[in-house]
């Protein structure tokens, strides 16, 4: 279970607060309520759309996985599609602060992309159902989910905005980072939809390696994708 402070992600099956919020009269403060029901959405949404896919995801799944009524959920979100966009932006906002923070940690460029690839695959191991719905059926949950996605790739460019010159060396081609990180992308794709994200750390060696060569050449990137 990946926890980010004292947030987890969507889909790990452990959203805060009792498993069932009691029927009728209660001491429980209204704010608390409010914000464990939709904790406990979002968290659903996650796990149902992982199971069944987006399209086939019902909001009367969502809300009894949640232990949430049909007409408290509209109290939190329009639809469907708004509640998987919450869920969607909490972890991926979760995921890119430890990535950050992995990356962020004083080394040289190479070790700090290799320590930063290794946090993300990680992750989408350890949260099946998170990566299921952030890598894969992101595609299908409509215009808006996928720009989503798409900023979400952007994101990355930044990463490599410390690329050290080989010296002598030729100018890596304008496009290389998005080939690189589209190259990536298909890699975990390929894996999570076939129900292999806990395969996923173990290419860890071979996307770094991958990351590294356009900029660096083999033996840099042979080097660092060994390391332990």
């Amino acid at each position: 279970m990946v926890e980010v402070g004292q947030q987890r992600l969507p889909g790990s099956g452990a959203a805060r607060g009792p498993a069932r919020l009691p029927r009728g009269r209660h001491d429980l403060p209204r704010e608390f309520v409010s914000r464990t029901q939709r904790d406990r959405l979002i968290d659903a949404m996650a796990r149902v759309v992982a199971r069944k896919g987006y399209a086939n995801a019902s909001l009367t799944e969502v809300c009894a996985a949640a232990g949430v009524s049909t007409r408290a959920f509209y109290e939190h979100f329009a639809d469907k599609e708004a509640c998987l966009l919450a869920a969607f932006d909490l972890g991926v906002d979760l995921m890119q602060k430890a990535v950050a923070e992995a990356f962020s940690r004083p080394a040289r460029w190479p070790e700090r992309i290799h320590r930063g690839l290794d946090t993300l695959l990680r992750i989408l191991a350890a949260e099946p159902a998170f990566a299921v719905m952030a890598v894969v059926e992101v595609l299908a949950a409509g215009p808006r989910a996928r720009e989503r996605r798409r900023a979400l790739l952007e994101s990355y460019a930044g990463f490599f905005a410390e690329v050290p010159r080989r010296p002598g060396g030729p100018q890596v081609p304008a496009g290389v980072v998005d080939a690189v990180m589209a190259g990536v992308y298909g890699v975990i794709f390929d894996l999570v939809s076939t129900g292999r994200a806990a395969e996923l750390p173990d290419r860890l060696p071979d996307l770094t390696y991958f990351v590294l060569v356009p900029f660096l050449g083999p033996a840099v990137a042979a080097r660092v994708a060994a390391t332990a």
